[in-house]
């Protein structure tokens, strides 16, 4: 049990830092119900890329968590990349509100790719910009923006970043 208002917010920041890295973890896994239940039921999930072509940012999915489920549930009738992917995060900072029921999060993330001959190439890279909110004793993700700096995707996949 917290002894003080100072070890709570490390323990939040604790507990956010794992939410982070478990919402990356289950993509990787293809574990698409764990991924979305990180999310508030009014969640919302973006993926946008800047164009410096057309001088402005483009947005490739702008979804909310039920549209997100609906997505995911269906990917395995897509065409499939036989690669797996892995994640790698670094949460840069944390900003709690005064009354630590939200939180700013900015995470840096490398998606590595790996074919089914063993040759593995960085995939993706960006940021995550997370809203996160207290849902009871859980932090959950109300609003994740993935702002992409790869435009050009060798593989495409149904599936989020």
């Amino acid at each position: 049990m917290p002894v003080n208002k100072e070890q709570t917010k490390l323990e939040d920041r604790e507990t956010i830092r794992t939410l982070i890295s478990s919402s990356a973890k289950f993509l990787d896994e293809g574990n698409y119900a764990h991924f979305t239940e990180l999310f508030l039921e009014n969640g919302r999930y973006l993926l946008v890329a800047r164009s410096d072509e057309i001088g402005r940012d483009m947005t490739w999915l702008d979804m909310s968590r039920d549209e997100l489920v609906v997505l995911l549930k269906e990917s395995h009738q897509h065409v499939h990349d036989l690669a797996e992917r892995m994640h790698i995060v670094s949460v840069d900072q944390i900003l709690l509100d005064g009354l630590d029921n939200s939180a700013q999060v900015q995470s840096s993330f490398a998606v590595f790719r790996t074919d089914t001959a063993g040759n593995t190439q960085v995939y993706a890279v960006g940021r995550y910009r997370d809203s996160l909110e207290r849902d009871g004793k859980d932090w959950r993700i109300k609003e994740r923006c993935v702002n992409v700096q790869t435009r050009m995707f060798r593989t495409p996949t149904p599936t989020p970043l």
